[in-house]
């Protein structure tokens, strides 16, 4: 677990605020570094990954029209992405992922290395985008840590 885990999970605690996440390009390994801190469950709701288009619109409940008029890789879903999960979870913060790692552009089109992460607080959702270079693995380490760094900045 590295300092910055630690920091969130501090935070968390000492702030009494809870938290919930919604992945795609990332598959849960955002997820996987919130629940190896020691006390997870205490600020930790849960998460989804919602890789495919479907899911996105089956488990979360986006809207296929918004989808289509915007593209799954887009500050769009991914601030839609943030909300729907703060809300099934009915937690304080939310972090969602979506973007393209490659190595082709798959359904959304996207660049590679294109990806979106939105902070969802108790008041407003942050969205940034990215453009990560290098292979597949490289954009979606570098997502982890940048939605843990945008995450613990959002605090």
């Amino acid at each position: 677990m590295s300092s910055l885990e630690k920091v969130i999970a501090s935070k968390f605690k000492e702030l009494n605020k809870t938290l919930s996440i919604a992945e795609s390009c990332t598959g849960g390994s955002i997820c996987s570094k919130i629940v190896s801190n020691d006390g997870a469950s205490s600020y930790f709701k849960g998460g989804v990954v919602c890789y495919s288009t479907e899911s996105k619109i089956n488990i979360l409940g986006l809207d296929a029209k918004t989808i289509n008029n915007y593209s799954v890789v887009s500050k769009e879903v991914c601030e839609l992405m943030a909300i729907s999960v703060k809300n099934l979870f009915n937690s304080d913060f939310s972090i969602a992922t979506t973007g393209n790692a490659g190595p082709g552009k798959g359904e959304s089109n996207a660049k590679i290395g294109k990806v979106f992460i939105s902070v969802a607080t108790e008041n407003n959702v942050n969205t940034y985008e990215l453009n990560f270079d290098g292979d597949r693995k490289k954009v979606i380490n570098n997502t982890i840590l940048r939605a843990l760094e945008l995450l613990n900045d959002n605090l």
